[in-house]
């Protein structure tokens, strides 16, 4: 049924911001071709099936929370950064075509009456219309025993269900298009993640039976298949070995048991190196060996002076595996240890934040200012006495942090200065306890070093009353900038339509997007017609020539503007003449001509 009551959804900066530039762009096209289908609206979850080049549509599925995007998921093989076009498709699909969207009650909402029998009955008659999900409950049974209470994880059906994802996740399409990725990754990683919980019981055993149970037959599956280019798997070995490192040291293994799978992973990892993988179960390897048992290590946990891992070692592996006992130390309550530890290994922003955790703010704020030296990590710490509830600590620290992002007078921004998250942040903290100079401060050095929309937007509110004189420096800013995404709609939105379309000019047209460029070329018709004219022209003939029937009506959206250009400069005969010519060029093109004789004067 439609949605009645419209929820809070989000806007399309929060959309545009969640995916690359082109995938957004690539993602609004699917939107107006209709690409996106059976959209649907459960709770927070929203899913639909969006065409694509695949025969079968993919499944996209998104979690939305009070307006926020908090998760967003594809069946397509993308993994290229950011959303996909088939997520940026359906979030645009659900805020601008509210009227495609079904309501349906949450899935918690229709089971929660059910008792036992009929749940299990619904399950039994699933399984007998997809066998495979027998192996998937077979598998959730197995690992959902009390952490820490003593039983053993029976492994198998965990490996069971890894080989069927593997097996599944290259299928014959055709003879032209060979092999499709079909298999479910993020169910590899929803089995990696059964471990979670007993790590964090401290049931370091069990977490192993089960990272063990995956690791086993991903490692036969990556030497059988060889899937050299599957990125999500070069990360999920690694993400398997820190797991089985931290195992290790919560587990109460003997030490034979230790040696034993220590020799098994490192046959597993000298396997996997021939095919490429650089970052297997190496941490693992070296947690199984070391254990806690280094004299300099527990001299060290005791309070006795660094560094860790010894000046000698500058193997990356020991500067990891020294992060994996940091977190087992906190997981156990050994504080001391843990600060020992971070101190030693010049972990100066763990040191501070656990002072924080502890009470400890006076410490925590005077070993901040000996020892932090990036915005990073004061924005880490600011966060954290933020929600400790000591706001003026937080602000001091974020202002000292900003400082260490401020390029010194005469100097360029440089791109290593990551100031701009703590900018952002202590913007916001700032304006909220009403120190109107820093979040001004902040606004501007945001502004500074993104020249973008946002923050240009977040520096007006900031600014208050004094807002001419900052737009006046900005906007200086603005234009200089070598690069600067958004010049072009901060410029038009500021009503200064000559000078965006001399930046527009000075670059090119494709570092601005579509939708700006639109609203620019309507804005400069009068004022800069042959500007328009050249391209919006350029622009609709290259669709047109390309002979994509979906894509005209986007031609059409170029050649508007056009046609008001020519107006404007008297030259309305030249664009009749011009669109009459257009229109017997393209007159085989049933979906296209239409379109162009609606453009006529």
């Amino acid at each position: 049924m439609p949605r009645k009551t419209p929820k809070k959804l989000p806007d399309e900066a929060a959309i545009r911001a969640l995916a690359s530039r082109e995938s957004f762009e690539r993602g609004r096209d699917y939107r107006r071709d209709g690409a996106v289908s059976d959209l649907v609206m459960r709770g927070e979850e929203v899913g639909a099936a969006v065409a694509g080049s695949d025969v079968a549509p993919y499944r996209v599925t998104v979690r939305i929370a009070d307006g926020h995007i908090r998760e967003a998921r594809c069946t397509c093989p993308y993994e290229w950064g950011g959303a996909c076009k088939h997520v940026v498709a359906t979030l645009l699909t659900l805020v601008e075509e509210p009227q495609a969207v079904a309501e349906r009650p949450a899935l918690h909402a229709l089971l929660d009456p059910l008792d036992r029998d009929a749940l299990v009955g619904l399950i039994l008659r699933r399984v007998a219309l997809d066998p495979e999900m027998a192996g998937w409950v077979e598998a959730e049974v197995a690992t959902s025993l009390s952490p820490g209470g003593g039983a053993p994880v029976d492994p198998r059906p965990v490996t069971a269900r890894v080989r069927a994802v593997l097996t599944g996740r290259y299928r014959r399409e055709n003879y032209w298009d060979g092999y499709a990725a079909s298999g479910d990754s993020a169910e590899l990683r929803a089995l990696v993640e059964r471990a979670v919980p007993f790590l964090e019981a401290g049931d370091g055993r069990n977490a192993l039976r089960i990272l063990e149970a995956v690791a086993e037959p991903l490692v036969e599956g990556w030497l059988g298949q060889q899937y050299d280019s599957d990125e999500d798997l070069y990360r999920l070995f690694h993400d398997l070995g820190r797991m089985m490192a931290e195992a290790a040291l919560t587990s109460d293994l003997t030490e034979a048991e230790r040696a034993d799978r220590a020799a098994t992973l490192a046959d597993w990892d000298e396997s996997l190196a021939d095919y490429g993988v650089e970052e297997g179960f190496g941490i693992a390897i070296r947690a199984l060996e070391t254990g806690w048992d280094d004299p300099a290590l527990a001299d060290i946990l005791d309070g006795g002076a660094g560094p860790w891992p010894p000046e000698e070692s500058d193997d990356l592996e020991d500067l990891e595996l020294t992060d994996v006992r940091l977190r087992v130390l906190d997981g156990f309550g050994r504080h001391d240890a843990y600060l020992n530890l971070a101190r030693a290994a010049g972990a100066h922003t763990r040191v501070a934040t656990m002072l924080v955790g502890l009470g400890r703010i006076g410490e925590a704020v005077a070993h901040a200012g000996s020892h932090v030296t990036q915005p990073s990590e004061s924005l880490i710490l600011a966060e954290a006495l933020s929600q400790a509830g000591r706001p003026e600590e937080a602000l001091a620290i974020g202002e000292a942090g900003l400082r260490l992002g401020e390029a010194p007078s005469g100097e360029p921004w440089s791109p290593g200065r990551t100031v701009v998250p703590l900018a952002r942040w202590l913007r916001e903290a700032a304006g909220a306890q009403g120190r109107a100079d820093l979040a001004l401060r902040a606004a501007r050095t945001a502004f500074a070093q993104t020249c973008a929309q946002e923050d240009f937007q977040a520096a007006r509110i900031s600014a208050g009353t004094g807002w001419p004189a900052v737009r006046d420096d900005l906007i200086a800013h603005l234009i200089a900038a070598e690069r600067a995404r958004d010049r072009a709609e901060i410029l038009l939105g500021e009503g200064m339509v000559a000078e965006a379309v001399a930046c527009v000019r000075k670059g090119t047209a494709y570092e601005t997007d579509d939708a700006v460029l639109l609203r620019l070329m309507e804005a400069a018709h009068a004022s800069h017609p042959d500007w328009v004219i050249r391209l919006g022209e350029s622009r609709a003939e290259a669709i047109m020539q390309a002979g994509s029937a979906g894509q005209y009506a986007r031609a059409a959206e170029w050649l508007t503007p056009v046609a008001a250009a020519y107006d404007a400069a008297g030259r309305i005969d030249a664009w009749s003449a011009r669109i009459e010519g257009l229109i017997e060029t393209h007159r085989r093109k049933y979906k296209l001509r239409p379109l162009l004789e609606a453009l006529r004067y």
